[in-house]
């Protein structure tokens, strides 16, 4: 039983850095691999746990085994983007690190699995604080906390759609204005006086969807544009706006439907095929985001107007 125990510490200790490995350098079954290493040192850390007693473990040992366990957990949260680790992982982390310190500190006689795990773990922790990398975990202070839209430009889009009543565009007009100078909270109550005037205006949802995706209602963001949809789903901006929400929202499947749909609407600009290809790029799809990149091009899109878009096409041209 040891040895097989052994056996499975071994190859998670292989597996975790090679897993960190595939995802910075883009390649495919880094996630797989990072699943099963975290999988294996939490089956051996909670053995370990049950049986620290038999074997006349230390208090700070079996401290350091909670701490693995629970870690095991935190990280595979982190590395895989699972929100339900978030608030836990304030707690866990912070423990960790202190406890870790101390053990390392003031135990003359260490556990060398003990040891190996807390550093690898300890080097773990440190994206968590802001290092970014292709793929970099969920932080500590995930960004979807502050800003989970990140660095898009605001870009005002002139829709088509006519206003019925006068006081409805005047409305309007003082949310824009509002929006502009980024007073987000302001313009979302103007923009939901006009909508109670004109429900069905798709021009009212399209600048209301953006401006609640600013202060990280991002699901707000989504129920607008499907009702826009449901009013007129013949406009490629809706689908193109919705599935940037969804990439943000790390809903990549939804998203790809969605930037397809608005590239059959509207095949002339090269916006919907840029967005493509970021949202196959990081679902390790290296063929199709190139495929959706050279088409972005053929459109007309400037690839150095945008670092990320930059990044990406030099990663897949390598």
């Amino acid at each position: 039983m040891k040895s097989k125990r052994n056996l499975v510490f071994l190859i998670s200790s292989i597996l975790i850095p090679t897993g960190i490995l595939l995802r910075v350098s883009g390649l495919n079954f880094g996630a797989l691999s990072l699943v099963l290493g975290f999988l294996g040192f939490l089956i051996v850390f909670i053995i370990e746990l049950i049986t620290a007693r038999k074997r006349n473990r230390t208090s700070i040992e079996i401290v350091m085994y909670v701490l693995i366990v629970l870690m095991s957990v935190s990280l595979f949260t982190r590395y895989l983007y699972y929100i339900f680790g978030d608030y836990p992982s304030l707690i866990i982390v912070p423990l960790f690190i202190v406890a870790t310190l101390l053990y390392l500190a003031t135990q003359k006689h260490k556990d060398p699995k003990l040891v190996s795990i807390s550093l690898l773990y300890l080097v773990l922790t440190i994206p968590l604080f802001g290092l970014d990398f292709h793929k970099s975990p969920r932080q500590l202070f995930p960004q979807s906390w502050y800003n989970r839209l990140g660095d898009v430009d605001n870009i005002n889009v002139t829709l088509s759609y006519q206003f019925q009543l006068q006081t409805a565009k005047e409305l309007y007009n003082n949310a824009s204005n509002a929006r502009e100078h980024k007073d987000y909270f302001q313009a979302i109550i103007f923009y939901q006086k006009a909508r109670n005037l004109e429900p069905y205006n798709p021009t009212i949802l399209f600048d209301l969807a953006e401006t609640y995706v600013r202060i990280n209602e991002l699901e707000t963001g989504v129920a607008l544009l499907d009702t826009a949809i449901m009013i007129d789903s013949t406009y490629a901006g809706f689908y193109n706006n919705r599935g940037l929400y969804y990439y943000k929202l790390n809903d990549y499947d939804k998203a790809i439907s969605d930037y397809l749909k608005a590239i059959e609407i509207d095949s002339v600009g090269p916006t919907s095929y840029a967005n493509l290809a970021l949202v196959y790029y990081y679902k390790d799809m290296h063929n199709e985001a190139r495929k959706a990149l050279k088409q972005a091009e053929s459109k007309g899109l400037i690839i150095k107007q945008s670092k990320e878009i930059q990044k990406i096409n030099k990663i897949l041209n390598e």
